[in-house]
């Protein structure tokens, strides 16, 4: 039985624990705001601590599943965070999604204490995690893979090695900016249709038989009802991946025409008040959705 401590129960990160303990790990909790997924997680056997540093005492591994480096780093440093607690020969499992630069630092800061660090950027979102067929794509050395697969093998079905640390959240990364450029080209192609006099509806299913794409399929019909809550993907968060992608290109040199033309798009609607609502409202852009 893998000893785990597991950071970060939000929309993905409860269901991820109730597989790791249907799956018969040890996992212990960080206690938060919010009572409900505690309380949930404590009816499925779940231990509960109250700071990083008190769930990774005893573990063999610990799983980060938090919206930023941001957070990761909180959750990290500090006198109860995990770098102060984690024993030598554990591995940290982050799941978040992390800007590379933060992971590789945070993974020196604990391989100076033996520590592994493996990044995980997931992908199949909120059902995938609950269906325990999540897609990992994972950065580090494979010693520390093999160290974290039983817990990985609990919460997913698909598993690439893409490179060293932090290339498992580089590859998310342009994973995550890919499908939100492909929404925003969801949504011109559908307004191009209507404007020509064609039914939405239809004109989504004929799409679907011939353009086919995850996006088409997940976001077309938001867009078609203007339905922008509860958000999948707040545009807010489309701007925070766009900045470290925009990173990325930096170190790389590598070009952004097409991510930075729907980069605009999503900033102007931040602008207009829309951070918190479905990346879907870039309908609101070009309003051409109802009569051309």
């Amino acid at each position: 039985m893998t000893r785990v401590a597991f950071i970060g129960i939000g929309a993905m990160g409860e269901p991820m624990v109730g597989n790791l303990l249907k799956k018969g790990q040890d996992v212990t909790i960080v206690k938060t705001r919010r009572p409900a997924p505690v309380d949930r997680l404590k009816e499925l056997g779940a231990k509960v601590a109250q700071t990083a540093a008190e769930a990774a005492a005893d573990a063999d591994i610990a799983i980060l599943c938090l919206p930023t480096s941001k957070e990761v780093e909180a959750s990290v440093l500090g006198a109860q965070g995990l770098l102060a607690a984690m024993r030598e020969g554990t591995v940290v499992l982050d799941c978040s999604t992390s800007d590379p630069a933060s992971t590789r630092r945070l993974a020196g800061l604990f391989a100076d204490r033996k520590v592994g660090f493996v990044d995980a950027g997931m992908t199949r979102g909120v059902a995938g995690a609950k269906q325990g067929t999540l897609a990992f794509f994972l950065g580090g050395i494979q010693e520390h893979i093999d160290r974290a697969m039983p817990a990985l093998g609990a919460m997913g079905d698909t598993f690439v090695q893409v490179g060293p640390v932090s290339h498992g959240h580089t590859a998310k990364v342009i994973s995550n900016v890919l499908s939100y450029a492909t929404v925003a080209l969801v949504n011109e192609s559908l307004a191009l249709g209507i404007r020509n006099g064609l039914d939405g509806k239809k004109l989504f299913d004929a799409l679907m038989q011939g353009a086919q794409s995850k996006a088409l399929e997940a976001f077309g019909p938001r867009i078609l009802k203007s339905e922008y809550s509860p958000p999948r993907v707040t545009v807010d968060h489309v701007c925070d991946d766009m900045v470290m992608a925009h990173a990325l290109a930096a170190k790389g040199k590598a070009p952004m025409c097409m991510l930075g033309t729907a980069e605009s798009l999503y900033q102007l609607m931040a602008a207009r008040g829309h951070g918190e609502a479905d990346m879907a409202v870039i309908a609101e852009l070009v309003p051409t959705l109802g009569k051309p």
